[in-house]
């Protein structure tokens, strides 16, 4: 067969939620059908392109996408009230090469990574559609303006309420839709009745984050993320602020490391804390987690499946969450995390007796260990994926031979 799969950004190098699931989908296809990639190349992403081309030997339309082109969809977005994310990645070249090359040679099916790009394939009606919303957006910047205030708390709770009525306009339209995890597929079916939805949930790479054996560096407490992603900054902002004083008190060698690309000014000033570390970008994120006694992932907007989790899970690492937190995960592994009340008397609490408890802690990362590589690999998650492909290719089949008989 012959699939589009439209998408945010090159998934190149797979090392950040988006990219992590679109990687794989894509070199999954790619071993049985012949994949074109739309996305859109952002700026210093255009090697990655290349590399995504060359290593996984698919096709690929990828227009420059510079910061002014963003500024200018977000301004025309708002002007027409539409949602903002949408006009971010509103490309007209990518549209038009999309469109030329469906022309050229039409595709059987069309696979679109979150509802920003969906806008690409709504003029499709040749091809059955799969709508993969990954997470509800639009509860995501519910979200966000709940913990926000004054004129972002403004534009976060626009975003929703626009976000929203093209996420129901989409579903309604597009042949199937899926997101990434049972508490996600809950929100669907809340916001957007009577529309199915299918649960294609986010695998791990268990051989790559198992290679590295577990060296623990003292008392050194790790989180792993995008520094820039508000919902991440204001979970490093918390814990810092609001937990770590009570920790490095009862453990004044305690560590703790920021560990991920772009950290935001707030991010990077609470490196003059005594004991913060900000590392900015690494190279191989498995050496911070080889060398960490415990991951934490104190988020208070957690949507879908947190990869850092899973990723902490396949590399032997103890993680700290949250209830909320964990019960995005997959059946049976919110078990094999440790969580506690993002209060900070109750996660401060909560992570010094985990470093009390190390044979209690070291049981349970084994434990979920041997559970991501039994449950957690990225061929058995991606089964479903062809399931839901066969399913909407027959249906569109006997819709297109019922056309004909009438």
């Amino acid at each position: 067969m012959r699939l589009l799969y439209l998408c945010q950004r090159i998934p190149y190098p797979p090392d950040r939620g988006d990219r992590i699931p679109v990687f794989h989908h894509i070199r999954h296809l790619g071993q049985n059908h012949e994949v074109v990639v739309g996305s859109l190349a952002h700026p210093g992403t255009r090697p990655n392109a290349e590399r995504l081309r060359k290593e996984l030997g698919v096709g690929l339309i990828a227009p420059d996408h510079p910061v002014l082109r963003r500024g200018a969809g977000m301004a025309r977005a708002f002007v027409r009230r539409e949602p903002l994310s949408l006009g971010y990645f509103h490309s007209p070249a990518l549209q038009k090469q999309v469109d030329a090359e469906m022309a050229r040679k039409p595709f059987d099916a069309v696979i679109v990574f979150s509802s920003s790009m969906a806008p690409y394939a709504e003029g499709f009606r040749g091809a059955p559609r799969i709508m993969h919303f990954c997470d509800v957006d639009s509860q995501k910047w519910a979200s966000l303006a709940e913990h926000s205030g004054g004129v972002k708390r403004w534009v976060y709770g626009r975003e929703s309420r626009l976000l929203l009525q093209y996420e129901q306009k989409i579903a309604a339209e597009f042949e199937a839709s899926c997101v990434v995890s049972q508490s996600e597929a809950e929100l669907f079916r809340a916001h957007i009745p009577g529309v199915p939805v299918q649960i294609l949930e986010n695998g791990v790479d268990t051989e790559h984050f198992g290679a590295l054996p577990r060296r623990p560096e003292g008392t050194r407490i790790v989180f792993v993320g995008v520094m820039d992603y508000a919902p991440n900054v204001e979970a490093v902002t918390f814990f810092v602020e609001k937990v770590w004083p009570a920790i490095r008190a009862a453990r004044p060698g305690a560590r703790f490391v920021i560990a991920g690309a772009k950290p935001s000014r707030e991010v990077r000033n609470l490196a003059r804390r005594p004991g913060v570390e900000v590392t900015g970008y690494v190279p191989d994120i498995r050496t911070h987690l080889s060398a960490a006694l415990v991951s934490i992932a104190p988020l208070a907007i957690a949507r879908g499946v947190q990869n850092k989790i899973l990723e902490a899970m396949a590399a032997g690492v103890p993680v700290l969450t949250t209830p909320r937190v964990a019960a995005g995960l997959p059946a049976g592994a919110d078990d094999l995390v440790f969580t506690a009340e993002r209060t900070p008397e109750d996660f401060s609490r909560g992570l010094l007796e985990l470093l009390a408890d190390a044979n209690g802690r070291e049981e349970r990362a084994r434990k979920a260990l041997n559970y991501v590589r039994q449950k957690c690999g990225w061929e058995a998650k991606l089964q479903i994926l062809d399931d839901l492909l066969a399913q909407v290719l027959e249906t569109s089949r006997g819709s297109l031979c019922n056309g004909l008989k009438s």
